[in-house]
């Protein structure tokens, strides 16, 4: 299992949700670096991070909404086989931009 310390900037796919004993959990969907050379058709990456410290679990779980953009930092685990998810740990989170149209009912 190869592990690499990241950062990423990605959107949120869907309301952060809880996860087991104090953690959250969320899809970051990350464009191709060079996306705007890429051909249209090439595929996003999704990276599925959790978090656990309380802080990030916080925010997460309390003001980051569907279609906000983030750049979160972490420990990446590549995937076991071809098409599954990476898999982020996030230590770090700065939100660069928020969703135009907040979502009603984040957990909180």
């Amino acid at each position: 299992m190869d592990t690499t310390h990241v950062a990423v900037d990605g959107w949120v796919d869907d309301i952060p949700a809880p996860g087991p004993r104090g953690t959250a959990t969320f899809d970051l969907i990350v464009r191709p670096a060079d996306a705007d050379t890429a051909a249209t058709d090439t595929p996003d990456t999704v990276v599925s991070c959790t978090s656990g410290a309380p802080q990030i679990t916080h925010a997460l779980l309390t003001d980051i909404q569907p279609g906000d953009l983030l750049r979160v930092s972490g420990n990446l685990v590549q995937p076991l086989a071809p098409g599954e998810a990476a898999r982020l740990t996030v230590h770090g989170l700065e939100v660069l931009d928020t969703a135009l149209i907040p979502v009603i009912g984040n957990c909180g």
